[in-house]
């Protein structure tokens, strides 16, 4: 075994030294005393002379792959030929040494491919062997650093699934879908700084995919209270995002509202925006009203508009009465839009009248036939909603007993509204209802809730707002209680 493995590495070695000899021989004029592999003592006849190069192998036969000339006589192994015809055969090497690398590289291949199927990579052993598919195993990596995030996410470890989209976004720049994900997830971890980072490159990366990442991106703005940045996002997202006008109007005019911005209006009424006649009042009613200019502005607010395609004018119109203490003008309003409001809705902007006229009685009646509808999640989120603006703890507790009993099952997409609920408990000291409610969201998220349960303390407390805003963006909650949430009052939570 021994002498076999000597001569194997031998036959590599003279490959290489004995052709290259051979050559510079050839080169320097094929003379017999010059003559690299025949010993020199001999006659340099063919076969009459010893061949140098095989003087220590163990089996000479084998020098043959490297040189054919080598001749078994009598006497022995000789020289086929005489001195001056000694050739290299570097065809030979170059056979030998391709079958070698070939040898080698599907042998390496086969292990690579058996590795990375070990370590679950979705990739046939053609990607792995062929070239021109190579580019394919970046993709089977990146679906495997998807699908750990997926597992990740389903044992609620976050941290797992961060590092692994990560990892696919650097493979990937252009997964978007991992990459909102990922600012989910950062935002979720307590880095909003860094997943608006995130937002602010896809929206300049993947034009084609704005309306989809602003609808992401708006409720992180929302609860960081970026009213700057969402000021320019929704005026161009009206023009963009036409299916979801209402949405980012409602956005800009309560940004412009809370950061007591009327340019940023009169910057949209100047442009040439193509936007529909209803949006265009809607926002030129608020910044009369931003400007303190009431009598110009409520003429036009107590008119009963057109029909129009939007239901968004009649809710706007009844809302701002509202805010503007103007509850006899709101409900004269209520009634002539009565067919134009959805019952929720309507019942809700109800309630709010009753309560700012101080008509007790009605306002019980409004919530009782509220809490006889269906709790539906879109019903629940309008009542925590409101129960989080204008907290009434006669109403929280009779909603929450009302979500308690017949509410949405929580579930990834529920989620949301079971956590809405539990801040109206807290707020309104409702502590049993609290822990109930706290303990089904623990026993689903497997976690114990540590965040959740200090922005309930917050707002339980009236902490100032930037307090607020630095939990606000890691609890998913429903984006209409975040407006709610941002427009408290200060003595809301003193109620």
């Amino acid at each position: 075994m021994t002498g076999w493995l000597a001569d194997f590495f031998r036959f590599w070695w003279a490959l290489a030294y004995w052709n290259v000899r051979k050559t510079w021989f050839r080169l320097n004029g094929a003379h017999r005393d010059s003559c690299p592999c025949q010993t020199y003592s001999d006659s340099g006849h063919a076969l009459d002379s010893r061949c140098e190069a095989v003087a220590h192998w163990r089996e000479p036969r084998r020098f043959r792959r490297v040189c054919p000339l080598l001749t078994e006589t009598k006497q022995g192994w000789r020289c086929g030929v005489d001195a001056e015809r000694v050739r290299p055969f570097w065809w030979r090497a170059a056979a030998y040494g391709g079958a070698a690398l070939l040898g080698l590289y599907l042998a390496g291949t086969v292990a690579l491919y058996a590795t990375l199927r070990t370590v679950h990579y979705q990739v046939s052993y053609l990607t792995v062997a062929w070239p021109p598919r190579w580019p394919q195993l970046r993709q089977s990596q990146e679906q495997l650093y998807a699908t750990r995030a997926q597992k990740a996410l389903a044992a609620g470890d976050y941290q797992a699934a961060i590092f692994s989209l990560q990892t696919v976004c650097l493979l990937n720049p252009h997964n978007y879908s991992a990459a909102l994900s990922l600012a989910h997830l950062l935002q979720l971890a307590g880095q909003p700084t860094v997943a608006e980072h995130i937002y602010t490159r896809l929206m300049q990366d993947a034009p084609e995919q704005r309306p989809a990442i602003a609808q992401v991106w708006i409720p992180l703005l929302l609860a960081r209270a970026e009213y700057d940045t969402i000021k320019p996002l929704a005026i161009a997202m009206l023009s963009e995002d036409s299916g979801h006008r209402e949405a980012w109007l409602n956005a800009l005019l309560f940004a412009a509202r809370q950061s007591n911005d009327p340019a940023a209006l009169g910057a949209l009424l100047a442009s040439d925006h193509g936007l529909p006649g209803w949006c265009v009042e809607a926002t030129g009613i608020e910044q009369l009203i931003l400007q303190r200019q009431p009598e110009r502005a409520l003429p036009r607010l107590i008119r009963v508009q057109a029909q129009t395609s939007s239901p968004f004018p009649p809710y706007y119109q009844i809302d701002r009465l509202l805010r503007l203490n103007q509850p006899d003008a709101a409900a004269n309003l209520l009634e002539a839009y009565r067919s134009r409001l959805l019952e929720d809705e309507a019942a809700i902007l109800r309630l709010r009248a009753f309560q700012a006229k101080g008509w007790t009685s009605l306002a019980d009646t409004e919530f009782d036939s509220l809490m006889s509808m269906p709790m539906t999640p879109r019903l629940a989120t309008l009542c925590c909603a409101f129960l989080l603006e204008w907290p009434n703890r006669a109403y929280a507790a009779r909603y929450l007993n009302r979500f308690r009993a017949a509410g949405p099952a929580i579930a990834e997409a529920t989620l949301p509204v079971h956590q809405a609920t539990f801040l109206v408990a807290t707020v309104a000291d409702e502590k049993e209802n609290a822990r109930l409610v706290g303990d089904r969201i623990d026993t689903f998220t497997r976690s114990n809730g540590k965040v959740l349960r200090g922005l309930g303390d917050l707002l339980h407390s009236g902490a100032p707002s930037p307090q607020v805003r630095q939990l606000l963006p890691m609890v998913p909650l429903p984006i209409e209680t975040v407006y709610a949430i941002q427009a408290r009052p200060p003595t809301a939570a003193k109620r």
